[in-house]
């Protein structure tokens, strides 16, 4: 798991101005972490902060919302005061991607191999600084644990639940998830006080909620969401004709005007996570208004 830049260095001074947090763990890599992000720059200002949990750049093409489990799980399992080897790999991987041609990943990944038997191991926080200093003793790693250490207090997130909230969003679209994955998806949220939304077929439908033209649509077509070419279906075709969105390219100024409408007009369609199973609709609109309302909290 990892986090963007520009979040992860706001960590740095949250001591000082803590502000409450709202993880968002997407299923989509490109157009969900993008909206919520332009959401977090334009809206949301003083009290909330909205951060999203990104794969880690090696499992980029794992998309299905059972992954998304995985990556939350990991989450909830590595915060606290201690990490695991595996989840440490990772974030020195990340930060290998990041800044590459810096380290030989594969001999510091052989050094964590003989210093730890099991990637499952849990090193404890105040262990790091000299683990670091132990990975990157060379002198041409020289100054390489310093900079690691910052990257991993930017990276380590702290995260409480009293006061911070943790939320999956995924599509309910049928040829990607099957029944069972989804109702393994809203079990492990139960358990694990994850907040889920959802829209069916995908969080396209979300978007096309922000523009008017959506009331003359036949909600059976938006529900198939049929393909139009080989490059597109329904929904993506719509939202392209009305204000020219793509997939490879997202500008959240289109959308950004229209929050306020589109949390609105979802009330037109299904919005409870059961139902959402088989019938058209989302509840992303009440993650906005949940996120807009702490932000105007006193």
């Amino acid at each position: 798991m990892r986090i963007k830049e520009p979040f992860a260095q706001e960590r740095l001074s949250e001591e000082k101005n803590y502000r409450a947090k709202y993880f968002i763990a997407s299923e989509g890599q490109t157009t969900e972490p993008r909206y919520f992000e332009k959401l977090n720059q334009s809206i949301i200002s003083e009290n909330v902060t909205i951060i999203n949990l990104l794969r880690d750049y090696a499992n980029l093409g794992n998309s299905n919302p059972t992954y998304l489990i995985k990556l939350l799980q990991e989450f909830l399992n590595n915060r606290g005061s201690e990490i695991s080897v595996a989840e440490l790999k990772n974030k020195i991987a990340n930060w290998d991607h990041e800044n590459p041609g810096k380290i030989d990943l594969n001999v510091i990944n052989d050094e964590l191999n003989k210093i730890y038997k099991s990637n499952n191991y849990k090193i404890p926080y105040e262990d790091l600084e000299n683990l670091f200093m132990q990975l990157f003793k060379s002198d041409i790693y020289k100054d390489l644990a310093s900079n690691f250490s910052l990257y991993f207090v930017a990276q380590d997130v702290t995260y409480s639940p009293t006061t911070d909230s943790l939320n999956m969003v995924i599509d309910r679209d049928k040829d990607s998830i099957t029944e069972e994955q989804y109702d393994e998806v809203i079990k492990f949220c139960n358990e694990n006080q994850v907040n889920l939304y959802v829209s069916n077929p995908n969080f396209e439908f979300w978007l096309l909620l922000h523009f008017k033209e959506i009331e003359h649509e036949d909600n059976q077509k938006l529900l198939e969401n049929p393909k139009v070419n080989n490059s597109r279906r329904y929904l993506e075709k719509r939202l392209h004709d009305i204000c020219k969105y793509t997939k490879t390219k997202f500008l959240f100024e289109p959308f950004e005007k229209n929050v306020h409408e589109a949390i609105l007009r979802e009330k037109n369609y299904e919005e409870n996570i059961y139902r959402l199973k088989n019938n058209l609709g989302t509840n992303i609109g009440k993650l906005v208004e949940k996120i807009i309302k702490t932000e105007n909290k006193e």
